[in-house]
């Protein structure tokens, strides 16, 4: 019965994972980078529920010619355990923020799948008799450490990249992501429950209802923060007692290069400027897109020298950016500090760095005294 149930269990599992990759494929949860990821991890889930399924079913058989069948598919199961959250720990701990080093972490991963591969005749993580039986082997824990190793550094990325999610947010993360240890504890304990898949299954499941609700906030087009994500954080900064940037940027000559060359070299020109207003401001700040051409970074108890310091980075990205394009991007800003208790209300700065900005690409454009509208 216990049997049954978990196959069940597994299939049911399998079929809304299945479901949700289906919706991934054909709308993208936030961008490209996420949605693969999740449709590789979740990939990988239904491979070792497969597993899962077959290795139940052959447990129940006696019959000796599917011993080597039984050993390969308990390979290939306890040596991707790790996987899952080995993708969600690459993923996370971005270029911009590394806080891991990518060839090291990978080191318990290739020791654990050395070790499974030489179990099928060691024994050293599970052993199949000659009778067709299972039976757990000495250091039996290791893909489970080795995964729990890997789900708490998940834990701190999210803890350190806190500008991604906010308090609510990041603690459902953790809840979602503790969900297959727990499974796996009670496996542990339980040797006739096979949990750790399911719950794995479940949290993905979670995980995704969770990133559509993050898209909401998101512009799809170029994957920051929208306007609507923008008004909450700016709503939050005025209840707050924290002092902040604000830096307003444009794109010059937005519509002019539309009308010239066509939407899809906007489009285009939109993406690249977001995707180097967010590198430059990586470390200092949040980056949104708060109209077509127009972007903002808020960026919390910092100095007019780190300021100055990510626009000389994003100077120098554009220059580099421009030297291999034809329609070249050209990016106005500006920026003022929003002290708490010293400043008029944050909006009232937000309409002095817009000022500041419309100053800039006044000089840009060499008719410094009068308001441009692109």
């Amino acid at each position: 019965m216990k049997i049954s149930a978990s196959i069940s269990t597994d299939i049911l599992a399998i079929v809304a994972l299945c479901s949700t990759i289906c919706l991934a494929k054909r709308n993208p949860v936030i961008n490209n980078e996420k949605n693969k990821m999740y449709i590789s991890v979740s990939v990988v889930t239904i491979i070792l529920l497969i597993l899962e399924i077959f290795t139940i079913l052959m447990d129940l058989s006696t019959n000796n010619k599917l011993v080597v069948f039984h050993r390969i598919a308990n390979i290939i199961g306890f040596s991707l355990s790790p996987v899952v959250p080995f993708i969600f720990l690459m993923f996370y701990d971005n270029n911009e923020k590394r806080t891991f080093n990518k060839c090291l972490l990978a080191i318990p991963l290739f020791i654990n799948t050395l070790i499974c591969i030489l179990s099928y005749s060691t024994g050293w993580i599970f052993f199949v008799d000659g009778q067709n039986h299972y039976l757990r082997g000495n250091i039996f824990m290791l893909p489970t450490i080795v995964s729990t190793f890997y789900f708490i550094l998940i834990m701190i990325v999210f803890k350190r990249n806190t500008d991604e999610y906010q308090i609510d947010n990041r603690k459902l993360l953790v809840l979602i992501f503790f969900m297959p240890i727990l499974g796996a504890i009670f496996q542990i304990i339980f040797k006739d429950l096979l949990l750790i898949w399911g719950c794995m299954a479940i949290s993905l499941l979670l995980y995704y209802i969770l990133l559509r609700e993050l898209q909401f906030k998101y512009d799809i087009q170029t994957g920051i923060k929208n306007r609507v994500a923008f008004e909450k954080e700016m709503e939050q900064y005025s209840k707050d007692d924290k002092n902040a940037a604000i830096v307003v940027l444009d794109i010059n000559n937005l519509k002019k290069n539309n009308d010239n060359h066509g939407h899809k070299a906007g489009d285009e020109i939109i993406f690249y400027t977001a995707k180097i207003i967010q590198e430059s401001f990586a470390t200092l700040g949040k980056a949104f897109r708060i109209g077509g051409d127009e972007f903002c970074i808020i960026c919390e108890e910092i100095t007019k020298e780190s300021v100055d310091r990510g626009l000389e980075k994003l100077t120098n990205l554009l220059a580099n950016l421009n030297e291999k394009r034809t329609i070249k991007i050209e990016i106005a800003y500006g920026y003022a500090f929003y002290i708490k208790n010293e400043s008029e209300s944050i909006y009232a700065i937000f309409t002095q760095a817009d000022k500041a900005m419309y100053e800039h690409k006044a000089r840009l454009k060499g008719c410094y005294g009068r308001r441009i509208n692109d």
